[in-house]
């Protein structure tokens, strides 16, 4: 039993060791899940964000193939947000509020 005393402290210590170590190693894969569940919340963000934008880029694009092959959509524009006219019409300015009591 002599010969055995001089292994327990030595056990003792690898025991320690290992229960630190898988401790680390515990703590480290939490903070790696916790890491990846963020990553794949701002993929999520970030991919509706691109589904959005690319919405936006058909509508824009529709809009353009409206403004060159239709005429009138053209002409509404022009008149609507930069106040032209053809020559000859007559346009008539209501205040805001005319019709309100």
């Amino acid at each position: 039993m002599q010969e055995n005393a001089p292994l327990r402290p030595m056990r003792s210590l690898l025991i320690g060791a290992l229960v630190l170590f898988l401790t680390l190693m515990v703590v480290a894969a939490f903070e790696s899940y916790r890491d990846l569940t963020m990553v794949q919340a701002r993929e999520a963000e970030l991919q509706d964000e691109l589904a959005a934008t690319e919405d936006a880029i058909l509508d824009l694009e529709e809009r353009i193939v409206g403004l060159r092959e239709d005429p009138a959509i053209l002409e509404r524009l022009a008149r609507e947000e930069l106040g032209m006219m053809k020559p000859g019409e007559v346009v008539i300015l209501l205040p805001e509020d005319a019709g309100s009591p």
